[in-house]
């Protein structure tokens, strides 16, 4: 278990997963340019901790026992799929149309009654969050269940539109909402699951008569409920679980967070960082037990560090299997 598969609930149990009566496919969107990333290397290939982003959500929908898992990338995502192994469909979004079409191109391939779509760059999003929106979604018998989160400050984020019997209309993009539904706190968080061919209809039928001129996923969920189908939303209350990674600052915030956890989980089992500020640790690392970690210290790739060894001060050490071990 790394510190990201337990750095929100490390107290509270993984839930059992749910009773479905079908298997799921899993759809990734990961086709986005990501221009606001300003970088020549594609966002999802980011990487936290020595892992990048991508590999987090991939990684996520093999944990909730995914039957099959779709990655959908543009040309310039396409060196993604290799290092995330044999297991993943590739998709390959031709144009940049926008994610109802990234999502539409996914689902063509789709083999299983009930579909999970994620986003690519979302990388904190936890099991037991994406297992309880599966039981939700199976308590509440609905057709469709979004992931939604109440935000202090929702700026750049949809908007949930609901019914007086709290299901949900429709999800209005920021650049294209009134004042008023701007002023909604609740926003999609970008989960989305339910019946393939209800979300496949409805997918046919959107357009790109926007402000951006693109295909919204968010306009299929408004068709699926004025066809009268029950979408429900599923609502969280931590803002960190959904963050996403656009920008060089949100993957430094990102960072951090799965840094904190990621040390809490090491010094739980008894590792000593003794300076957390001026240490890293990639994910991949093996550390024993009763293990010193000295100030300045940087421990990357495939290293492990054996029990009772003490590490530092200013040391680098990349990819050494055995660290201190004496011949």
């Amino acid at each position: 278990m790394t510190g990201l598969d337990n750095w929100l609930y490390l107290i509270v149990a993984t839930p059992k997963m749910p009773k479905l009566h079908n298997k799921i496919s899993t759809v990734i969107l990961a086709a986005g340019i990501g221009k606001r990333m300003r970088s020549k290397t594609p966002k999802i290939l980011h990487h936290i901790l020595g892992k990048p982003i991508i590999a987090f959500v991939s990684d996520l929908a093999r944990d909730i026992g995914s039957e099959q898992i779709i990655l959908v990338v543009s040309d310039r995502t396409h060196d993604a799929y290799t290092a995330l192994g044999n297991d993943i469909s590739l998709v390959v979004q031709d144009e940049p149309l926008g994610s109802g079409d990234a999502a539409k191109q996914g689902l063509k391939t789709a083999e299983c009654e009930k579909t999970l779509i994620l986003c690519g760059d979302v990388p904190l999003l936890t099991k037991q969050t994406v297992l309880r929106l599966l039981q939700y979604h199976e308590e509440k018998n609905a057709d469709l269940t979004i992931l939604t989160c109440e935000m202090d400050d929702p700026f750049g984020y949809g908007r949930i539109i609901r019914k007086h019997d709290d299901s949900i209309a429709a999800i209005i993009e920021q650049s294209d909402a009134t004042p008023e539904q701007n002023a909604i706190n609740e926003i999609n968080a970008g989960v989305y699951f339910g019946r393939t061919e209800i979300i496949a209809a409805a997918i046919q039928k959107i357009d790109n008569k926007n402000k951006q001129g693109e295909y919204y996923l968010t306009d299929a969920i408004r068709n699926i409920a004025a066809s009268g189908k029950k979408v429900c939303g599923y609502m969280i209350d931590n803002e960190a679980e959904i963050i996403g990674v656009n920008t060089k600052s949100q993957l430094a915030q990102v960072r951090a967070i799965v840094k904190r956890q990621w040390f809490e989980e090491l010094m739980q089992r008894g590792v000593y960082i003794e300076d957390p500020q001026t240490t890293d640790i990639d994910l991949s690392v093996k550390i024993g037990e009763f293990v010193h970690i000295r100030p300045h210290t940087l421990i990357e790739g495939d290293t492990t560090i054996r029990d009772g060894e003490t590490v530092g001060p200013f040391a680098w050490i990349k990819d050494d299997k055995h660290i201190g071990r004496h011949d």
